[in-house]
């Protein structure tokens, strides 16, 4: 009897054992779960590869649940966090800067692309090296889009002539490059590049940056109103983005994988090829992948100010706050 009670005794203990382990293993998740909605500026590619990691992996360290919605030629990233549909988008700096000097009040959080991937090719058999060659060629130009304003900049700060540049609008597919109806074009450092790798043909690059011109590739924003409100919930979003985007550049096949998982239509082969032709301007930096300085900022604005697309003023300031990321990198040494 009394060796029954001692048995019946040991099976309660273990069972309470291991409700407590149990309930001791949740205890750092039993906080409920946040969605926020993250807006792309653009359709998926390797640019998605950080943001796929932090979705899926490291999201759940901090127990928020991202929704990354894609970007298209119809969608404005700026408008949708605006009105509220979106709480963080993506989008060019110079996107941010006009919309708050015309009534927004947005603030940039981080940024995709420390330095601009912004380039300029030009197929081999036409010998463009530097700036200097576009004088005497045809430039194709993405009116409005802020290729051009990286361009506008460059032909400034290299001291072409331009009246020796024949400028014409540039479509965003290559054929009509491939084919020399125009010999220079704007591109993006991992995206056209690789599309022409992939075709084996030979081409030369021009990287603005090496000619003095201080751009920044796409930013991570939100309203001003909602960061205030909702400063922790914003540093974790920060927090699992900048890991995500660790992980992107560490493990740059399983990013990909993830990748595909949200789009079956992308090219796995070729995004990863992007991601990794990318990673100079995805690692961050100082490497530290979505920090930007407040020195790089300003000198953005500078360029911005130069080409009269925003006017001088304080707004331009405060609408960056690098206090998140910097806040992720100083507890994550």
């Amino acid at each position: 009897m009394i060796k029954s009670r001692f048995k019946s005794f040991g099976i309660i203990a273990s069972l309470l054992a291991l409700f407590s382990a149990c309930n001791s293993g949740n205890s750092g998740n039993s906080e409920k779960i946040t969605n926020v909605s993250f807006r792309e500026e653009w359709f998926p590619s390797a640019c998605f590869a950080g943001d796929m990691m932090a979705a899926n992996e490291a999201a759940k360290e901090y127990n928020i649940s991202i929704k990354v919605e894609p970007g298209a030629e119809d969608v404005d990233p700026v408008k949708l966090v605006i009105a509220g549909t979106n709480n963080f988008g993506v989008a060019g700096g110079d996107r941010i800067l006009t919309a708050n000097n015309t009534g927004a009040d947005l603030v940039v959080l981080a940024a995709i692309n420390f330095k601009s991937p912004t380039c300029f090719i030009a197929l081999k058999k036409n010998n463009v090296l530097a700036p200097k060659d576009f004088e005497n060629k045809t430039v194709g130009v993405m009116t409005g889009n802020n290729t051009e304003y990286v361009y506008r900049s460059l032909v400034s700060k290299a001291g072409l002539d331009a009246k020796k540049i024949r400028e014409i609008e540039a479509p965003f597919d290559l054929a009509t490059f491939i084919t020399g109806t125009y010999d220079v074009r704007p591109a993006f450092a991992y995206d056209e590049p690789v599309s022409l790798d992939l075709q084996n043909i030979p081409y030369t690059t021009v990287k603005p940056e090496d000619y003095g011109v201080n751009f920044i590739g796409p930013v991570i924003f939100a309203k001003r109103s909602y960061v205030e409100k909702n400063k922790e919930l914003v540093q974790k979003f920060i927090n699992s983005m900048c890991k995500g985007w660790q992980s992107a550049l560490a493990n740059p096949e399983k990013a990909i994988t993830h990748l595909k998982e949200f789009d079956q239509n992308i090219d796995k082969d070729r995004e990863l090829k992007s991601l990794l032709k990318g990673k100079e301007y995805f690692e961050g930096e100082d490497g530290k992948p979505l920090f930007l300085s407040n020195q790089r900022w300003d000198l953005f604005v500078s360029e911005l100010v130069n080409l009269k697309l925003v006017p001088q003023n304080s707004k331009n300031a405060t609408c960056f706050d690098n206090s998140f990321v910097t806040n992720f990198y100083a507890n994550n040494k």
